[in-house]
């Protein structure tokens, strides 16, 4: 099984990652429940809701949390934020930020859906302040799983001026978003160390063999993003 992740990731006692799309398209919920059940993870423990580019955050402090959100129709929401064990979150990415942030022992960790106007919105400084504020992160470390990277996010100036522009690389009379950049900035905001958080460069609109990219091929079809605690 082809699963982007973090060591420190599976160090801390956590299971979780990236799929590439060789595993199929997980927007189909069965696709998704056989993904589980090969890593022996029960698929009734995986938490979902419905993604909106958003900044709100869905809080999983307890048992009771987490039986009530599986009992219910999925809400709308980009992160997940979570404190207890025997449960997993997952969120469907096809070219935005999966963004992975857990504490260096696995009491707390978060799982985030940034497209770039959940980054505008400061979804990654506000889930990474959330995560802190939890009083069971010693350091946290975070991850940015496969995206598309600023080798082919063009975007306008009118999306353009959302961002720092440090954020932004000019070439050829074209503008393109490094969202890397825009998270860090975002995340070291919150109070995190820049030499904590991994950023490596797999691009989904850049790799067809690999990634689906929404970009790319204007086709409805996702990637799997996953943290599980057992």
């Amino acid at each position: 099984m082809t699963t982007y992740t973090d060591n420190r990731l599976l160090a801390a006692g956590l299971v979780g990652g990236t799929l590439s799309r060789h595993h199929g398209n997980m927007r189909d919920i069965t696709v998704q429940n056989g993904v589980y059940t090969q890593l022996d993870i029960p698929p009734q423990k995986i938490l979902h809701f419905h993604q909106t580019h958003s900044d709100t955050i869905v809080p999983i402090l307890s048992d009771d949390d987490a039986a009530h959100v599986a009992a219910a129709p999925e809400q709308d929401a980009d992160a997940w934020l979570v404190t207890v064990s025997g449960w997993g979150v997952a969120i469907q990415t096809a070219d935005c930020v999966p963004l992975f942030l857990f504490d260096e022992n696995g009491r707390a960790f978060a799982l985030a859906h940034c497209g770039w106007r959940g980054v505008v919105n400061r979804l990654p400084f506000k889930t990474a302040t959330a995560l802190k504020k939890t009083g069971k992160c010693g350091k946290i470390f975070g991850w940015l799983g496969p995206h598309i990277q600023v080798c082919c996010f063009e975007v306008q100036e009118d999306v353009a001026a959302q961002f720092l522009p440090t954020s932004l690389h000019r070439k050829n009379g074209k503008i393109f978003v490094n969202l890397n950049l825009e998270i860090i900035s975002q995340l070291k905001e919150a109070g995190l160390n820049p030499l904590d958080i991994k950023t490596p460069y797999y691009c989904t609109c850049g790799d067809e063999k690999n990634f689906f990219s929404w970009r790319r091929d204007h086709v409805r079809q996702n990637l799997l993003s996953f943290i599980y605690k057992p």
